[in-house]
């Protein structure tokens, strides 16, 4: 069966292809799988407050209005219940509410993804925002753009030569079976690997990353809300990826029995 990506749009369905992002707005990505979305409660209370601090009001959107939309998206898309997808759930600045069904990915649940990426560092200044929004979404992009030829993604430093983790896109670094991480968030991105870190039997460590101690490191990882990526290498420092595997397969959720291949 061929997916067909719709997005909702304040209750009408629309062909993504058709669908004209808002010039302004905030963003969660959403994991999902067997049409179930997860950790939609926490995504929502990050949109509101986000909405509330750039926009000066809230969505009212509820996570048990949210969870049938988007469930209700999936199926009309045609997704594959055994395929992990992400549904970005949208408010702009006038207060339309969208989810936009994402292209499935090819397996099931949060997990490590089969290409390791080669780092490199790029600098920047730390984001200020809970979630992510219409700006970070641009940054981002144009930041991918700045690194082409010197790497395959970037991995953001400040002014003091230390990494910089976004909630949405937190940073990992592992050395002597220990985690590291510059900053604690709030993120579902963030707490889900943290709990996968404990459930693996690491423990995580909050404290600054300088560039210098990543020429130390054993491994290095950077998770969004579809699962984990590992670097092969940061700075032509060769990296691992042995603990990175054993954390992305304590990570949830899981495929359920009916929705394994």
């Amino acid at each position: 069966m061929s997916v067909n990506i719709l997005v909702w749009n304040d209750g009408t369905l629309v062909k993504a292809s058709e669908f004209r992002r808002p010039a302004s707005y905030v963003l969660q990505r959403v994991h999902t799988l067997g049409y179930k979305a997860s950790n939609i409660h926490r995504h929502i209370m990050l949109l509101r407050e986000s909405s509330a601090e750039l926009f000066g009001f809230m969505s009212l959107c509820e996570a048990e209005d949210a969870e049938k939309i988007i469930s209700q998206l999936l199926q009309a898309s045609r997704v594959s219940p055994r395929l992990s997808c992400a549904v970005a759930m949208r408010l702009d600045a006038e207060g339309h509410l969208s989810f936009e069904v994402e292209n499935p990915t090819f397996y099931c649940g949060a997990s490590m993804r089969a290409k390791r990426l080669r780092g490199t560092y790029l600098r920047a200044t730390p984001p200020v925002e809970v979630c992510q929004n219409s700006i970070t979404v641009a940054i981002d992009a144009m930041n991918e753009g700045r690194i082409r030829g010197f790497g395959d993604t970037p991995l953001w430093v400040d002014d003091n030569n230390e990494i910089i983790s976004r909630p949405w896109r937190p940073v990992f670094a592992i050395f002597n079976s220990v985690v590291y991480t510059p900053t604690e968030h709030n993120s579902v991105e963030y707490i889900v690997v943290r709990e996968a870190i404990a459930r693996a039997g690491f423990k995580l460590v909050v404290h600054a990353l300088p560039i210098k101690s990543i020429a130390k490191m054993d491994e290095v990882f950077e998770a969004d809300i579809m699962g984990i990526t590992s670097f092969s290498s940061i700075g032509g420092h060769g990296l691992l990826f042995i603990a990175t595997s054993k954390i992305a397969n304590n990570m949830q959720p899981k495929p359920s029995a009916e929705n394994v291949f």
